[in-house]
């Protein structure tokens, strides 16, 4: 994929802002992620994404963060053709960059 091809834009992430302290059922996260209840459960079985049980219900709930990685995992594996193995290390990739530029953030006020 051409990331300079006028198709590419189209497939981008659209962001997502949502209430910090919102919580989403299976089926909000769903839709919201623009993916099926199905593949909520198989990103959460292959321990892609994590939910928040809700203890009121009992069922799973998902954050913020969690709908942002929901988008993040249909993305890679959609739009970039990434299987699963592929997709849990780019994320944990992201989160050690993501740390490194905490830790130098961190340095450099010192």
């Amino acid at each position: 994929m051409n990331p300079f091809d006028s198709s590419f834009e189209t497939m981008a992430v659209q962001v997502f802002e949502p209430d910090a302290r919102a919580l989403y059922t299976i089926d909000s996260a769903a839709a919201l992620a623009h993916i099926s209840r199905r593949h909520v459960a198989l990103y959460c079985k292959h321990g892609l994404v994590s939910p928040v049980v809700d203890q009121a219900t009992g069922g799973w709930c998902f954050d913020d963060e969690g709908i942002r990685v929901l988008r993040q995992i249909e993305y890679l594996r959609s739009a970039c053709g990434i299987n699963f193995h592929g997709i849990r290390l780019i994320m944990r990739l992201a989160r050690e960059v993501e740390t490194l530029h905490e830790q130098l953030r961190f340095f450099h006020r010192a």
